[in-house]
Order: structure tokens, then C-alpha cells, then sequence
């Protein structure tokens, strides 16, 4: 009995690990839903721990027989039921941040696009008196975001 309650020790705490996994990617969706995405960067340090305890845990269950002899039946179970729940947040949180960069890039754009359209407006004299042949669109500056969010 004793084996068997150490072989589920690893499965147990991986049930643990994608429970606050999960938890940490709803609540980071729900500061962006309520515009607060600086307050994302405080999740960043405890994420990162339980990924790496996550690939340990999921290792250690590998190298032990996987999970035909990780214990009972329930706990495997309760696993898989946790591990899919994980996946769907994983997936709609991927889904929200790809549109809320898709938002962002698309907003930057117009707004550049706006400050082109404004510019290229005004005409002006070159040192001859004659109109200049150059437009301050083409001296414009579009904003542009390179980065990955």
C-alpha cells in the first residue's frame, strides 16, 4: 500500500500544479478583460515555476511507468479531468491574447495611417516660391510594434 500511495505522489502533485496553472491563466484573462494588463507581469515569476514543476512532475511520472502505475483509477481519472480542463483554458487564453495583439497592432496602424492622412494636408513652399515637390507624407513616421505579447 505504501508504493502505490508513493507512486501516486507525483500524480497528485501534478493535479495540484495544473489546478494553479489553470487558475493563473483565468485570472490573467480576467485582468485583461477588465483592462488591466499591467497587473499580468505579477503572475509571470509563480507561472514559470509551476511550468517547470509541471515538466518535472510529468517526467517523474514518465520514468516511473507513466500513468498505468501511477495509482488507483480515480486519481488517474481526476488527472485527466484536470488536464482537460487545463487544455481548454490554455486554448481560450491563447485565443484572447492573439486577439487582443491583433487589436492592438490594428489599432497602431489606424492611428499611424490617421497621422499620414493629416500630414500630407498641408502644402508648402519650397525655396523658390513654388510649391515643394516633396510631401511631409513621405517624411512620416508610422508607429510600429515589433514584439511579441
Amino acid at each position: 500500500m505504501q508504493n502505490q500511495s508513493h507512486n501516486e505522489a507525483p500524480v497528485v502533485t501534478l493535479i495540484e500544479i495544473t489546478k494553479s496553472l489553470t487558475s493563473i491563466l483565468k485570472e490573467e484573462m480576467d485582468c485583461l478583460k477588465s483592462s488591466r494588463p499591467s497587473e499580468i507581469a505579477k503572475f509571470q515569476k509563480q507561472k514559470n515555476i509551476l511550468t517547470a514543476s509541471y515538466q518535472k512532475e510529468l517526467n517523474d511520472i514518465k520514468l516511473n511507468g507513466g500513468l498505468a502505475s501511477a495509482g488507483s483509477g480515480n486519481i488517474v481519472r481526476t488527472l485527466k479531468i484536470e488536464s482537460r480542463e487545463f487544455q481548454k483554458t490554455l486554448e481560450k487564453h491563447h485565443r484572447f491574447i492573439k486577439a487582443k495583439k491583433n487589436l492592438s497592432e490594428q489599432m497602431i496602424k489606424d492611428i499611424s495611417a490617421e497621422i499620414t492622412s493629416q500630414s500630407g494636408r498641408g502644402h508648402k513652399y519650397g525655396r523658390d516660391a513654388k510649391m515643394s515637390s516633396t510631401s511631409t507624407e513621405a517624411k512620416t513616421t508610422s508607429l510600429a510594434i515589433n514584439q511579441t505579447i
